[in-house]
């Protein structure tokens, strides 16, 4: 029975930490921080909630990554002008960052 409370506090504090350190996206001039795909993003460096917050950096009114925490992101799949593969990070269905998905 001990073992069952022990392994339910490990997964329970486990995934408070994982959600606490969803990556967002700022730049180090910026007020606000942003999803992966947002298109006010700009050139902004990902970094954790927690960073973000303790930089005092406030949720984007446009994208509201604190309604995305859940959202599962991945690399941009289009290309760009020069031929290699897009570096931003999009959690659309269709795979690609705001530039892409024209």
């Amino acid at each position: 029975m001990k073992k069952v409370i022990l392994l339910s506090l490990f997964l329970f504090f486990g995934l408070a930490i994982k959600g606490f350190s969803q990556t967002v996206y700022a730049s180090a001039k910026g007020e606000k921080y942003h999803t992966a795909d947002c298109k006010l993003s700009g050139d902004a460096d990902g970094m954790t909630l927690a960073a973000a917050k303790k930089a005092s950096k406030g949720p984007c009114g446009v994208c509201k990554p604190d309604d995305h925490t859940k959202d599962k992101v991945a690399q941009c799949s289009g290309k760009t002008a020069d031929g290699t593969k897009c570096k931003r990070m999009t959690a659309s269905k269709s795979g690609k960052c705001y530039q892409h998905n024209k």
